[in-house]
């Protein structure tokens, strides 16, 4: 007789045999999550002590609302100027990608004023406002001459509110009334 048909014909015969070999499956499975979770629990202790902190829960872009989570992680993880208390109704400074712990660089009080980095200023250019975004990185020409970089950190209807380097103001300021200025997106800084 085949293998496999003798252990059917004893499984009639015994149903109580087939109930014995769930349970030690069944048994057998519960330990090893069992020994798995408690191996979890020992690498997490092995990082020491846990603190609180807020983690975007989704993407942020400049400017937006922060939506953030209370997590748990451990202390060696934590940035040093990470957020202690809930974000509120503030708004990100700079983007935020999901899941990244919420600092004070990242946080900015309500308004394009609270979006300009420190030592900078923001002219209000006209523009194509279509292609730009809160966040996006620009270079700023007067005819052939470069005039600054910076940051587009508000857009109207028919106009972007551009923050650059302090330094670089007087020149902004007299392209502005020149109403010759071009700007360029970048990738970057």
């Amino acid at each position: 007789m085949h293998l496999l048909a003798r252990a059917r014909l004893a499984l009639a015969r015994h149903p109580w045999a087939y109930w014995l070999a769930i349970a030690v499956v069944a048994g057998a499975v519960a330990l090893g999550t069992a020994q798995t979770m408690a191996g979890v629990e020992a690498q997490r202790r092995s990082w020491g002590e846990q603190q609180t902190v807020w983690v975007a829960s989704m993407a942020i872009e400049p400017g937006q609302p922060i939506h953030a989570d209370r997590h748990d992680v451990p202390r060696a993880v934590v940035p040093v100027d990470a957020v202690r208390v809930a974000p509120g109704d503030a708004v990100a400074r700079q983007r935020i990608g999901a899941g990244e712990i919420i600092t004070t660089i990242d946080v900015a009080a309500r308004g394009s004023a609270s979006l300009i980095p420190d030592g900078w200023v923001a002219f209000a250019v006209r523009a194509s406002v279509e292609h730009f975004a809160p966040g996006d990185h620009v270079r700023a020409y007067s005819g052939d001459l470069f005039v600054a970089a910076g940051v587009v950190i508000d857009r109207a209807e028919s106009e972007l509110m551009v923050a650059i380097p302090v330094e670089a103001a007087p020149a902004m300021a007299t392209a502005l009334l020149a109403d010759s200025v071009t700007l360029a997106l970048t990738s970057g800084p």
